[in-house]
């Protein structure tokens, strides 16, 4: 049974490229694979630092141009809106027979009265008309445009806050997964390296070929984790670049992330804690539009032109005038209708304080439990770079005496992989400690 194991150990080694003869048979060398994928250069125009990402993402998003068009809309109806109250001209053209049929006695049979009908109405004239005393209905209106675009204005930061924070965070994501794919090829390099004095101490006969089969096979599948490394890389930027709108699909390195300046906690000048404020304003402005609506309206009338029973050119030309006056318009009734509509403003501004109460005390815990993670990612990480230094120590020294063979080949593997483990879980912490830093920043927006 050993002698069966032993064989198949030899079968493998020479599929693998070793010699299956005596001890100081010669190891041949590992498959020639190329060189190491690397990020190819950067192609121009293509972004690798956050702000640019950013940048792109800015300028390339939809909805950021939705707003601004909304908000040009906005300008356009305050404009509208004084342009309704100036004086507004219309031309009137009127052409209607009313047709009397009598019988013979003369008596009318079919026709409206002729005290109603008088024959017909032909007319055409202009008419002039203009709002007067109605400044409360016209503030009241303005005030309202202006809130709307006010609120647009801050839509618009709110929906950039949400553009930078998703895009920060896939940033951070495709960094991650670059720091994982440059460790993994510093790494797989460093075992190239050291596979070539390994072969060498296997043909000296200072390891056994079975000792160096694991080496081997470590190295193979470093090879793995590099390429898997690789796509996973690529994976994150094209995910990155996706919600930037950006077309590039070269492999480029991203550049280091900065982390920002802590600041206080927004208050109620805040972009989310805005648009309540907004709010509140908006109830306000219903109830005036509504107190302006039950106000009387009158508007100033001057009309000129021609106006007569008859279509006959002479009647028409003795029929030329003109008029003015005013219209006024005063409600009286409506079914108790203002009541209703105050109630439901209440309604709305009751539901208003109770989201803006239950904000306040969510971004306040939120601050405070990011600033306790960011102390102590930090604390996390000084701790996983001091291990990291004595990890980094113990491999150096394994590497030294694996030339004498005082260590064996499975110990410095274990050595690697505890190595390789702590530099993952440091990018991991790094990359967490920078999240939530970033999403203390956007607390004091």
């Amino acid at each position: 049974m050993v002698l069966s194991v032993f064989r198949w150990l030899a079968v493998g080694a020479l599929a693998l490229g070793l010699g299956a003869g005596a001890a100081r048979a010669q190891v041949a060398s590992p498959p020639n694979l190329g060189p190491l994928p690397a990020a190819a250069p950067a192609e121009p125009g293509s972004p690798q630092a956050l702000p640019d990402f950013l940048a792109v993402a800015y300028a390339q998003s939809p909805l950021l141009s939705d707003l601004r068009n909304q908000v040009q809309q906005n300008r356009l109806d305050s404009l509208r809106r004084k342009a309704q109250n100036g004086v507004q001209v219309a031309g009137i053209g009127a052409a209607v027979a009313t047709p009397v049929i009598t019988n013979s006695s003369g008596e009318q049979v079919v026709g409206y009265d002729q005290a109603v009908s008088n024959g017909g109405n032909y007319a055409a004239f202009g008419q002039a008309s203009k709002p007067v005393l109605n400044r409360f209905q016209l503030q009241t209106d303005y005030r309202i445009l202006g809130n709307q675009g006010l609120v647009l204005r801050n839509a618009g930061r709110l929906s950039a806050l949400d553009v930078r924070r998703s895009v920060t965070d896939q940033f951070l994501t495709a960094y991650a997964a670059q720091l994982q794919f440059d460790f993994s090829r510093t790494l797989l390099g460093q075992l190239r390296q050291q596979d070539q004095q390994l072969r060498q101490l296997v043909n000296a006969g200072v390891f056994k070929q079975t000792q160096y089969l694991s080496f081997y096979l470590s190295v193979r599948t470093q090879e793995v984790t590099v390429e898997q490394n690789r796509l996973g890389y690529r994976r994150e930027l094209g995910t990155l670049r996706y919600l930037c709108g950006v077309a590039d699909t070269a492999l480029v390195a991203l550049a280091v992330p900065g982390a920002p300046v802590r600041r206080a906690l927004a208050g109620l000048a805040s972009i989310t804690q805005r648009q309540y404020t907004l709010d509140s304003l908006r109830y306000q402005l219903d109830r005036q539009a509504v107190d302006a609506s039950y106000r009387p309206k009158l508007s100033a009338v001057l009309d000129a032109g021609i106006q007569s029973s008859q279509p006959g050119l002479l009647a028409l030309g003795h029929s030329t005038g003109l008029g003015a006056g005013f219209l006024l318009a005063l409600p009286i009734f409506d079914g108790h209708q203002r009541q209703l509509q105050y109630q439901r403003i209440d309604l709305g501004e009751r539901s208003r304080r109770g989201y803006r109460q239950f904000l306040t005390v969510q971004r306040q815990q939120q601050y405070d439990q990011l600033g306790a993670l960011i102390r102590a990612s930090e604390a996390l990480a000084a701790r996983i770079r001091e291990q990291l230094r004595v990890a980094e120590a113990l491999v150096g020294a394994a590497r030294q005496q694996l030339a004498t063979g005082d260590v064996m080949i499975l110990d410095y593997l274990n050595l690697v992989t505890s190595y390789r483990t702590l530099q993952f879980s440091l990018t991991q912490t790094e990359t967490d400690r920078l999240r939530s830093q970033y999403a203390l920043d956007y607390l004091a927006e």
